[in-house]
């Protein structure tokens, strides 16, 4: 049974240098496949990359929303100090700055902590964007765990 890549007649009757041709045919032809395969996925993967874009531009701009509706609903809820109760409300600590200062070191500390992550978190993110997350979220979360002044 000959293949289709195998020509049908037989090979002795072929001579050295045909043989030689057609191998390097062969060879010529597969090179040109993979490079017309790889061009393809690599206009696949540009074009989703800008079909995607976006999503980077509304996740910042989402973040950002978020922290001024959050800093305004405190704002707004929130009755007017007086001016001893200022004073105080100034040298009350809040967990703000410590959700903040984690989040750096836990983003600074991620290329060491990626491996011990579950494979599944490995897989969906990329340190890069755990990295970003983290330092966003963790002021956030932060100014949610805020302590009332007493």
């Amino acid at each position: 049974m000959t293949s289709p890549r195998q020509p049908s007649a037989p090979e002795e009757s072929i001579s050295l240098d045909e043989q030689i041709a057609r191998a390097e045919r062969a060879v010529v032809a597969r090179d040109l496949r993979i490079r017309r395969r790889a061009d393809a996925l690599v206009h696949h993967a540009r074009r989703e990359a800008i079909k995607h874009a976006g999503g980077g531009l509304l996740l910042g701009l989402g973040a950002i929303a978020l922290t001024w509706w959050l800093k305004h609903l405190g704002r707004k809820n929130a009755p007017p100090p007086a001016p001893e109760a200022k004073a105080k409300a100034e040298a009350h600590a809040t967990f703000e700055h410590l959700f903040r200062d984690v989040g750096v070191v836990l983003a600074g500390l991620l290329p060491v902590l990626w491996p011990l992550l579950p494979r599944s978190w490995r897989r969906g993110v990329t340190p890069n964007t755990a990295g970003t997350v983290l330092t966003f979220l963790a002021p956030l979360l932060g100014k949610l765990f805020r302590r009332k002044p007493s």
